[in-house]
């Protein structure tokens, strides 16, 4: 059996395909928890930049505070070093409903524009 990884395409939310569309993006919700958009009016530019910006700020500010915090987590198991570490999983910004961008005062204000 081949299980593939969710691609939701956001031109088929709208139209005919909607009720197809909107089924796989519940089932990529509930059953994987992520899923590829495409389709979705963001350009790749704009894109790069943001993680561009992203990873600047992890190495300036988190890095080495996620390395403390790692390594105290791994004192009663592993006492390996944490070596793999992904940038998108160190902090989380929400702009809707509400903006925590308040809660970051780290980040720069090209991050904020």
């Amino acid at each position: 059996m081949e299980c593939s990884f969710p691609v939701i395409n956001m031109e088929k939310l709208q139209g005919g395909e909607r009720d197809k569309g909107m089924e796989l993006l519940r089932d990529a919700c509930e059953n994987w928890g992520f899923f590829e958009l495409l389709n979705h009016g963001i350009s790749p530019e704009l894109m790069d930049e943001v993680e561009r910006l992203t990873k600047e700020h992890y190495r300036k500010c988190r890095e080495q505070k996620f390395k403390e915090f790692a390594s105290k987590a791994l004192e009663n198991g592993s006492k390996s070093e944490v070596t793999d570490m992904d940038w998108e999983s160190t902090f989380f910004l929400r702009h809707l409903p509400v903006s925590n961008m308040s809660e970051l005062p780290d980040m720069g204000d090209d991050y904020r524009i």
